[in-house]
């Protein structure tokens, strides 16, 4: 594809998020068209009482298929909320698909919590080339598409850009965005919080000693804290497709790196097969690194060490087992 062609569906992905912002901000605050209680109709999704569905996440992502019928009638669409209701067994093709999650963080979304927005992203041949995150309450907007940069309201990402010389080396001088997840099966929970307490665990007694672990509760805010330089890491083991497929686009543009999440504590993979591998966004497991600038007079030596801090994370956490997105 052309960077013109990739420019036009950045365009798009952008004008969608901007249309439906307004509906968002209404949903989140309970006014004009989501002003009554039967309007904003929360329910338990799937009968899950640790995640949730509104009348919002239905209109914004029926709101934008519409429009992307539309303008590219044989494009595959990929959504949240149709997903859920019909099942996960769409084909994954080569064919462009727009992947979108209308309201990202939605138990964020209904409590007023501001960590929530629009994502949209564009796959193809199976991989992100566009990611658009729109988070209406705090008025920020990430763009990016394939080779052409990351931006955060238009300013260049990272904003923030550490000297070469004290960049992280270490999980020790790490801020780590993670989320607990919707799955509370105790088998679930108790693997989880197990790598947590690894993670944030003195080195001396085997840990990682995280200097912070953070849960913001969505991964489009999580991935939007890699890309502009808050966090150095986010892992996660669950989240869907829709979750992160535009957030990866942002985050690589942002000259930071992705790689599969599945953790290696209590395999049997021996240390000479240690090493990231790269992401499948369709597998759910995901670890991000930040943009990492190169050591003085050692090219390619940000992304060894981007590469580094994964594997020193994948070392202490469990794989979680998750059921594939899509059919492949």
């Amino acid at each position: 594809m052309s960077a013109e062609e990739l420019k036009e569906y950045l365009a798009t992905a952008v004008a969608l998020a901007k249309e439906v912002g307004p509906a968002f901000k209404d949903g989140f605050w309970r006014t004009g068209q989501f002003s009554n209680v039967s309007d904003f109709a929360a329910e338990d999704k799937l009968g899950n009482e640790a995640d949730c569905v509104t009348a919002v996440d239905r209109y914004i992502e029926k709101t934008i298929f519409a429009r992307l019928r539309q303008i590219y009638p044989s494009h595959k669409l990929v959504g949240e909320e149709s997903t859920a209701e019909t099942g996960n067994g769409y084909v994954v093709t080569d064919h462009p698909t727009w992947i979108v999650d209308p309201v990202d963080g939605t138990n964020n979304f209904v409590h007023h919590f501001p960590f929530t927005g629009i994502s949209i992203g564009l796959a193809i041949n199976k991989q992100p080339v566009v990611g658009v995150i729109y988070l209406p309450v705090l008025d920020e907007l990430y763009t990016a598409s394939r080779g052409q940069g990351a931006f955060l309201n238009g300013q260049p990402l990272p904003l923030v850009r550490p000297p070469a010389l004290t960049s992280p080396t270490t999980l020790s001088q790490c801020a780590l965005v993670s989320e607990h997840g919707s799955d509370r099966t105790q088998k679930t929970m108790s693997s989880r919080m197990a790598s947590f307490t690894r993670l944030l665990t003195d080195k001396q007694y085997g840990g990682g000693c995280l200097q912070n672990l953070r849960v913001t509760g969505g991964a489009c805010p999580d991935l939007s804290l890699v890309a502009k330089g808050s966090a150095e890491l986010y892992w996660e083991c669950g989240p869907h497709v829709w979750d992160f497929a535009a957030g990866v686009v942002i985050v690589t543009e942002s000259g930071g790196a992705v790689f599969d999440g599945a953790g290696w504590w209590g395999s049997d993979v021996p240390e000479s097969e240690r090493v990231p591998k790269p992401l499948n966004i369709w597998n759910r497991k995901i670890v991000a690194v930040r943009y990492i600038p190169d050591l003085p007079g050692k090219p390619g030596s940000g992304k060894e060490l981007q590469k580094q801090l994964a594997k020193e994370l994948l070392d202490i956490v469990e794989d979680i087992d998750y059921a594939p997105d899509g059919v492949q």
